[in-house]
């Protein structure tokens, strides 16, 4: 059968097509998308500033929706589902360590084989986990990769204790789990910096405590030492900046930690070796999520624990029009961009 996709055939090349939809193999199932996160790294494909395994693909990796064909006995026709942004082999040395998103082969959904941004996906039976009932499709979808992504950072990696500081850099998608994960874990005071102020806004009302408005000559170090006593004790960069990233470092309390989440190629310069060891400062990388995070953030979704950033809901016949403008930008993020087939 032929499905509707979003092919991604290189920079600034992303086309609405039909194509075939590959035969289903042993252990995996068809998922009816029902609903398809936008993330920020399909965008940085579009720009041409991070790469897919291969072109053309069909791109989207955060997918909520229902199995309508099984070749996975775990899995029956009609089930409700959110599919793992990474599929992992199971038995390399992080897998058998229980840290499958470092996965030696691990394969990523929209980058190493075709995504959810169609009306059908064939994927792994593996990489499957059940969408609570009270979750809806759309909500569901962000929980997969930027809420999980943000719980992984802040409580396995950050390992945030109640009446910490918290500094978190960046109040989009993961930025806005970010902050109510962190405030879940006790956390006091949130701060958050954004150089969008409508971005600030939305992050007040996920409960920020403080936030900082990046502007020219805005030092987020010394606002957030100046906002604390002396520091915070982790600041978790979800930007992806060298920029950014230093300013994490230095708006450490002596101790505190550094959590760098954002995914971007440029070196990173900032303080010397003096000061890393005389104020026991540690940086941290933190990719992606465990299955139990995603679980873990979809329970919370459930029970009111967390809310999903605000949403844009576009359908999928037109949207390439839409994500093309946004990644060029040419039109403004009023939301987490869900795209409904």
């Amino acid at each position: 059968m032929t499905v509707l996709s979003l092919r991604f055939h290189g920079p600034g090349d992303l086309r609405s097509e039909r194509v075939d939809l590959r035969s289903m193999g042993p252990g995996e199932v068809v998922v009816a998308v029902e609903a398809c996160g936008v993330c920020g790294s399909d965008l940085h494909f579009l720009d041409g500033s991070a790469r897919t395994r291969h072109v053309p693909i069909t791109l989207g990796h955060e997918i909520a929706g229902r199995i309508v064909e099984s070749a996975d006995p775990s899995w029956n026709v009609g089930a409700d589902v959110v599919v793992a942004a990474g599929v992992t082999c199971g038995s390399c040395l992080a897998c058998l360590a229980d840290r499958e998103m470092i996965c030696e082969r691990l394969e990523m959904t929209g980058i190493d084989f075709d995504g959810g941004l169609a009306e059908r996906v064939v994927v792994p039976g593996k990489a499957v986990l059940a969408r609570p009932q009270a979750v809806p499709a759309e909500v569901a979808a962000t929980a997969v990769d930027a809420g999980a992504t943000a719980f992984h950072a802040v409580v396995c990696r950050a390992q945030v204790e109640p009446g910490e500081a918290v500094l978190i850099i960046g109040a989009g998608g993961l930025g806005s789990f970010g902050i109510q994960i962190a405030r879940a874990g006790g956390a006091a005071p949130v701060i958050v910096a954004d150089s969008d102020p409508a971005a600030l806004e939305r992050a007040q009302g996920r409960r920020a405590d403080e936030t900082i408005l990046v502007e020219a000559g805005t030092s987020i170090g010394r606002a957030a030492k100046l906002l604390t006593s002396g520091g915070v004790d982790a600041a978790i960069e979800f930007v992806g900046r060298a920029a950014t990233l230093d300013a994490a470092v230095k708006s450490l309390r002596p101790g505190g930690r550094a959590i760098a989440v954002g995914v971007g190629m440029e070196p990173l310069t900032t303080l010397p070796p003096v000061l890393w060891a005389r104020n026991e400062y540690a940086l941290l990388g933190s990719f992606g999520s465990h299955r139990r995070d995603v679980e873990q953030v979809l329970e919370w979704l459930a029970d009111g624990t967390l809310q999903a950033p605000d949403l844009e809901r576009i359908p999928l016949e037109g949207a390439e029009d839409i994500i093309m403008a946004l990644a060029g930008g040419h039109r403004p993020a009023t939301g987490r961009l869900i795209v409904i087939p």
